[in-house]
Order: structure tokens, then sequence, then C-alpha cells
């Protein structure tokens, strides 16, 4: 079925699409502002840190993938010791925090080193079970999985890599494809509730492994499916940026193929001239969540009858 959507028009794509995300979801259309970056809107009063990113190893990660080399970690809130990440929490909470991303850089086997704060999560689920921890594990062993399972935390964040070259060649990886397909189904025979995060560009900016990762998403079945575009942060001249026809076309047919799984624009997407095309693409190939929105996609939406909803909440936890 894939092989044969892929074949098909857009525009045919687009409208089943939108048809199926209207029979299942119904006209509303929520816009995610968590908070962690910088977002302006003169009609609503967001506050910063709502859902903050923690990172575990600070500006540090082994692997110097090709896209980002540690940069995208120093928009993170560093916390290298269980004592400092239990502290930050404690102070964002009483700012008013709904919940934190807790994040790292991976080691050379691409694991985000989690082992010794799990003791810090399980003592804050336990004492405020309303508030939220997210996970972002990369690759991860079963014992670990089970340890953050018993911890409480809400939701489990990894990206597939669904080509054995961009394993290698950007995240400079000696890992299979199988990883992470086997990593997934780990996650879910544990029990816990799954984001997967298809990176639309992820080789460079070409498609590549993105049409065998929604496969294996749409195998194991997940809770949610968030969808981030490739934003080159370092060597920008070696990435082309993804068209507006090729994330569009991607969004589409995970909506055909998920027709009851919610569907997320997540935060990650380059400035680029056609992000106002992007995001429109977005909502007519059934997305139910896009973060940090133009103001130009809130104004299609509605002019389209879409009822709009605003939450100060990571993407991939809205239902």
């Amino acid at each position: 079925m894939l092989a044969q959507l892929i074949k098909t028009p857009l525009t045919d794509l687009q409208t089943e699409a939108f048809r199926l995300r209207k029979l299942h979801f119904g006209s509303e259309l929520t816009f995610s502002i968590p908070g962690a970056v910088s977002y302006h809107d003169g009609a609503l009063p967001f506050q910063k840190d709502r859902f903050a990113a923690i990172s575990v190893t600070g500006a540090h990660c082994d692997l110097h993938c090709s896209h980002c080399k540690g940069k995208l970690l120093e928009s993170m809130i560093p916390a290298k010791d269980p004592e400092t990440f239990s502290q930050i929490v404690n102070q964002l909470r009483s700012r008013g925090a709904l919940g934190v991303l807790v994040s790292g850089g991976a080691n050379h086997d691409g694991e985000v080193p989690l082992e010794k704060f799990v003791p810090s999560i399980k003592e804050i689920k336990e004492k405020n079970p309303s508030f939220k921890i997210i996970v972002h594990t990369g690759l991860i062993k079963r014992n670990m999985a089970k340890d953050l399972k018993d911890a409480g935390v809400d939701q489990i964040l990894i990206d597939m890599i669904g080509d054995g070259e961009t394993i290698r060649e950007v995240y400079h990886l000696d890992r299979r494809v199988e990883d992470y397909e086997e990593t997934l189904s780990m996650l879910k025979e544990i029990g816990h509730r799954l984001a997967p995060h298809i990176i639309i560009g992820h080789h460079f900016g070409e498609i590549r492994g993105e049409w065998r990762a929604l496969e294996i998403i749409t195998r194991v079945g997940v809770e949610t499916i968030v969808l981030v575009i490739l934003k080159p942060l370092m060597g920008k001249d070696q990435f082309r940026t993804p068209t507006p026809e090729e994330t569009s076309k991607i969004t589409a047919i995970a909506r055909i193929l998920n027709p009851f799984t919610p569907i997320r624009m997540g935060c990650i997407r380059p400035a680029h001239f056609s992000k106002p095309e992007i995001e429109k693409g977005a909502i007519d190939s059934g997305v139910n969540t896009i973060a940090y929105p133009l103001q130009g996609t809130i104004d299609y939406a509605k002019e389209i009858g879409l009822q709009t909803r605003f939450i100060e909440m990571c993407c991939s936890l809205i239902y």
C-alpha cells in the first residue's frame, strides 16, 4: 500500500488525509506553545518554560551528528547530576511549569545516559503525579526502559531512522535500522506511551529513510506520531531544505496509514521562505497539532473552518 500511495498525486493524498482527519478528530486543530523557545503573540500571554527541555549531558554529545554537533543541546537547561536536575525541576514547578522534556547528548552506542537520573524522576513523579515528564532516550536497553516505566515517565520520544547510510553518515553510529525498530517494539512491549519522531530530510535534506521509518512506526503502532523537518544547525551549506511538496506528501501518507493516530508537526523546522507553505501543507495533509505556528498558519486554519486551540504543552502530549 505504501508504494502505491507514494505514486499518488499530492492533491489526491491531501483530499483523503483531510477527510480522515475530520472524520476521526473533528474540526479542532491545536497549536502547541510549550515555552521552550521564544514565541510572541500579542493576543495570548504565553509563559516561558511552561514545558522546558533539560539536557542531562549539558552541551556535550559524543556523536557530533553532522546536522547538529551538539548545538541543539545548548538551547536546553543543563543538569548533569541528579541533584541539579531535581533543583531545576522544583524551580520550574514553582514558576508554573506543567512538565519537562528530559534529553541529552548520546554516547557512541546512540544512547542518552539516563541511569543516574531515574531515582530523581521517580521521586518527582511520586510527589507530583500530574507533572509530566517525557524522555528522549535515543536507543535504549531493556533494563533502562523498564526502570523508566517503573519511575512513571509519561512518554518516550525516539527519532526513527529508516536508512543505514543516514545512521552512519549523519549520526556517525555503527547501528542498523533494525536496532531502531527493535527498540520501538521493545518500548511498546514494556508498556510505554510512544511518540516516535520522523525527521523529514534527515539525510542532508534528501528524502531517504522517511518511508521505511513511517512503515515501521505504522506496523508497531504508537500513541502519536511527530513529524519534524531537518533544521541544520551546523554545516548548513551541506544541506538542502525539503520542499513543501515533500513534507506534505509524507504528512498526508502518515495520516492515511494511521487514520486514528494523532499526528503532530513538532517544534523543529527551518526558518526558510517556504515555512508558511510547509505549515499550510501540514494542515491540508491532516495534522492534529502544529507547534509554534506562524500567524498566517493560524489565520488559514480559521479560514477553512477549523476550530483552533492553544496549549502550553509539548505537542506529543496533547490529546
